[in-house]
């Protein structure tokens, strides 16, 4: 897999799931399934253990297992992935940067420790302490509200300065405008991705991509969405955003009432459409969603969303067997 830089670090991600099997380990055989079907799908990139992927429920023996597991999927692919390496300390980071570079996979998503934020003088020297140890590995650096302090746009400007080869990018998941007006303006050069909640003033206000849980769900209409603001189709990109916002707000909003997060919701997210496969398995004392919760969701989905659930024709052969060539859909 390639090593990116800003101007190559770009496009619609997927957030792939962790498809745990029967005997607690990777299925391998979905996740090469998987890869080949989000090839087919048009995606850009594909990247694991984030927080869809549960990298907090991952030992480092296994993250092993799944980064070589992972490389051996997407390669065949040709298209470009990352890896999460977030851990609790510097040391355990540290681990996973280089087992995902000797999988060969030098993009990471770094996060800062958590559990204890960290203070403003310790953030030089914990990405310092990345580049001695790794200095082949490239960073987008993961802003979760859970691993602070969050960075500014200058703060973003300077530590780019310092580390011009490994600093390339960022994954900002906040819905805050404003604060991804000013990383934007002021660290334009670095290529920053946004989530569902923000694509379309993320985009229009430069962001270079997205890293996506609902690509996973509805390929094709997301892929869509994602176009349009690339195109610069404001108004269509305008309808799709307010059809998602309002489906989160309201068909998901229960899975997060009844304490539910991340990777757990991600996984009765990919229940909906059955797209792509997975086994519903989470890890301890992470339960999956209950059956009459994701029974709920599943028949709010299928009313809400049924003529773009038509369009994404998941009945096709080809497009099951990972395929086809995507083709855009009618914007309605």
């Amino acid at each position: 897999m390639r090593t990116l830089k800003p101007s190559t670090l770009k496009g619609l991600w997927s957030a792939i799931l962790s498809p745990w099997g029967s005997d607690g380990k990777i299925d391998q055989g979905i996740l090469q399934r998987n890869c080949r079907k989000l090839a087919a799908a048009r995606v850009d990139g594909i990247y694991t253990t984030d927080s869809d992927g549960e990298f907090y429920a991952i030992e480092l023996g296994e993250f092993k297992d799944l980064a070589r597991a992972f490389a051996r999927a997407i390669e065949p692919t040709g298209i470009d992935a990352a890896i999460g390496v977030t851990w609790s300390h510097t040391q355990g980071i540290i681990d996973r940067i280089k087992a995902a570079c000797d999988a060969g996979i030098p993009n990471v998503h770094v996060a800062f420790p958590f559990f204890m934020p960290l203070a403003l003088a310790d953030i030089d020297r914990f990405f310092g302490d990345l580049a001695e140890a790794v200095p082949e590995a490239r960073w987008i650096h993961y802003a979760h509200a859970r691993c602070g302090p969050i960075l500014t746009g200058r703060d973003y400007a300077r530590l780019s300065k310092h580390y011009p080869d490994q600093f390339i990018g960022t994954k900002i998941p906040t819905g805050d405008v404003s604060a991804l007006t000013e990383i934007l303006a002021n660290s334009e050069h670095l290529a920053h991705f946004i989530c569902e909640y923000t694509i379309l003033p993320g985009i229009l206000l430069g962001a270079r991509g997205c890293y996506s849980y609902w690509v996973n769900v509805l390929p094709r209409w997301h892929r869509a969405f994602f176009d349009a603001c690339l195109d610069g189709r404001w108004e269509a990109a305008a309808i799709y955003h307010k059809k998602l916002i309002k489906w989160e707000r309201s068909g998901v909003q229960p899975l997060r009432e009844a304490g539910h997060r991340h990777g757990i919701i991600g996984k009765a997210r990919a229940e909906l459409t059955g797209w792509l496969e997975e086994t519903g398995s989470t890890r301890a004392p992470y339960t999956p969603v209950s059956k009459e919760l994701r029974t709920r969701m599943k028949e709010a989905f299928d009313r809400y969303w049924a003529d773009e659930i038509r369009q994404e024709d998941f009945g096709s052969p080809d497009f099951n067997n990972g395929t086809a060539t995507q083709q855009q859909s009618a914007e309605n």
